[in-house]
């Protein structure tokens, strides 16, 4: 089944957790962190929690809560027991960097963090 891909410009609203997980290819860290995306037309918001694996991890090491930035990824739907959840598996991650004067002329400027 192929996954669509989407990408996302979203709010950070919590520290970034670090963990390693223990898998059969041995260990793998892991960044749980959520996020809000915020719809301008409607004035709704949609809170999303994310998962980012392997080496990436340790490209996040200077975002912080509050901080604007850019989310490629996926959607995937965990069932335990009666309960649903919907998790953003991200793939690629950079900050948005915010300048008042540039944004207005060209749109948001960005600084990737990931190799």
């Amino acid at each position: 089944m192929q996954r669509e891909m989407i990408n996302i410009n979203v709010n950070l609203i919590s520290d970034i957790n670090v963990t390693e997980i223990e898998t059969s290819d041995g260990k793998v860290k892991v960044a749980n962190f959520s996020v809000v995306k915020k719809s301008k037309k409607d004035k709704t918001k949609e809170y999303i929690n994310c998962n980012l694996y392997g080496d990436k991890v340790e490209n996040t090491a200077d975002l912080k809560q509050g901080d604007f930035i850019h989310i490629f990824g996926y959607y995937k739907q965990l069932t335990k027991g009666e309960k649903t959840y919907n998790n953003f598996i991200v793939k690629h991650i950079n900050k948005i960097e915010k300048n008042n004067e540039n944004q207005e002329q060209s749109g948001d400027m960005s600084r990737d963090i990931l190799k």
